[in-house]
């Protein structure tokens, strides 16, 4: 994708933001009003205030006058919410139940933040190089989610149907509760053709629906980045910080990537390590068993990819779903 079709992409992820933040407000509203009938009334007088001042206002022609006028409707305002914030309190709600929750307050989930001519917001422009550094190379998530799951295509012998569909659960309520989990890292092992990656692609299209940020990639680019880091010829976009950064990262063929001297080993350690030190969430999908990531990478690198006190580990066994 270019540039500007990330920024598209982007500003609908924003747009469908914005569109959960004012249901979650109008849900909390009604609550509120359901628990304490005197909250929509007091609102309902707070509103008509505004306007019958406004109305005032534009009628005067001293600055003296408009001024005073302002100066009242702003006190009769702060008595009226402050009885509000009574009866929310009564009621057992906290404050700021009546009040906009957005994701990043700078720019209240529009992207945008400056007058006129407006630029991007910092939350916006970090999101758009998570985005343009993900893999194009990796399958659509029209594809690959967990709407798509097909029980049926799955062999029932020695219990790979069920397991399965276990593990689609599992990996659901991960994405679902993203960032709130359990454990923070998710740790998929098995052979190919065992769905790793549909799970795993699956966990990325549902954190970014409900407007998460998350990065995947395949591990051959995830080593392109640590190279690139490694060989400081990566000026125009930081890869490898950005991998480091992304609240969410998932990485598919662990494996699979080249081992070079002084970057592949030494430079993954590095990525988990500065992310479990952020406390930020990993899902990663490997062919290899966890004697073979010791093998590979070595004691320090396995002992954060399966530190069971951050990480669930789940091996997938049967038969290859390719070839049915």
């Amino acid at each position: 994708m270019t540039r500007s079709e990330h920024v598209r992409a982007l500003l609908e992820e924003y747009a469908r933001q914005r569109a959960a933040d004012e249901a979650d407000l109008e849900a909390r509203v009604a609550e509120a009003c359901a628990r304490e009938p005197r909250i929509a009334q007091l609102r309902s007088e707070s509103a008509e205030l505004a306007l019958s001042a406004m109305r005032s206002i534009l009628t005067q022609q001293s600055l003296e006058q408009r001024t005073a006028l302002a100066s009242n409707m702003k006190r009769q305002g702060q008595g009226i919410n402050a009885k509000i914030r009574e009866l929310l309190h009564g009621a057992g709600l906290p404050e700021d139940q009546l009040e906009p929750r957005y994701r990043c307050d700078k720019c209240r989930d529009t992207g945008y933040v400056g007058d006129a001519p407006a630029r991007f917001c910092d939350c916006f422009e970090a999101r758009l190089k998570l985005r343009q550094y993900e893999d194009g190379s990796m399958a659509g998530t029209d594809e690959q989610n967990f709407e798509r799951f097909d029980a049926d295509r799955i062999p029932e012998e020695n219990g790979q149907r069920e397991q399965m569909i276990l593990t689609r659960k599992m990996c659901e309520e991960y994405a679902d509760r993203f960032p709130q989990t359990d454990y923070r890292n998710l740790l998929l092992t098995g052979a190919g053709g065992l769905g790793k990656t549909f799970l795993l692609n699956s966990i990325f299209e549902r954190v970014i629906s409900r407007g998460g940020a998350a990065v995947r990639i395949t591990a051959f680019r995830m080593f392109e980045a640590m190279r690139q880091r490694h060989m400081g010829s990566d000026e125009k976009l930081d890869g490898f910080s950005a991998l480091i950064e992304a609240p969410l990262l998932l990485i598919d063929d662990l494996g699979t990537e080249p081992m070079m001297r002084n970057i592949t080993v030494e430079y993954l350690f590095t990525l988990l390590n500065e992310r479990i030190a952020a406390k930020r969430h990993t899902v990663i999908a490997t062919n290899l068993t966890p004697v073979q990531i010791k093998e590979r990478y070595g004691e320090r690198v396995a002992s954060r990819l399966l530190d069971r006190s951050a990480c669930r580990a789940v091996q997938l066994k049967g038969k290859d779903l390719r070839s049915l």
